[in-house]
C-alpha cells in the first residue's frame, strides 16, 4: 500500500525527525556565529544532523513503499 505525499507529511515520526533536523540546523547556524564555539561541538552537531537526515530519508522511503 503506497501512501500519498500528504500522508507522509503528517506522519508523527517524520514530523518529529523534521523538527529535530530543523532544530539542529538552527543550533549549527548559531554556533557558526559564535566565535567561542568549540570545533568539536560544531562537528558533533553536524554529525547528529546527518544521522537525523538519514533516519528521515529512511522513514520516508519505508512509508512511501
Amino acid at each position: 500500500m503506497c501512501m500519498s505525499v500528504s500522508e507522509v507529511s503528517v506522519n508523527p515520526r517524520i514530523e518529529a525527525l523534521r523538527a529535530k533536523h530543523k532544530g539542529l540546523s538552527q543550533k549549527i547556524e548559531q554556533a557558526h556565529g559564535n566565535l567561542s564555539t568549540a570545533d568539536y561541538y560544531l562537528s558533533q552537531l553536524k554529525k547528529q544532523k546527518l544521522i537525523v537526515k538519514e533516519k528521515l530519508e529512511s522513514e520516508e522511503k519505508r512509508i512511501a513503499s
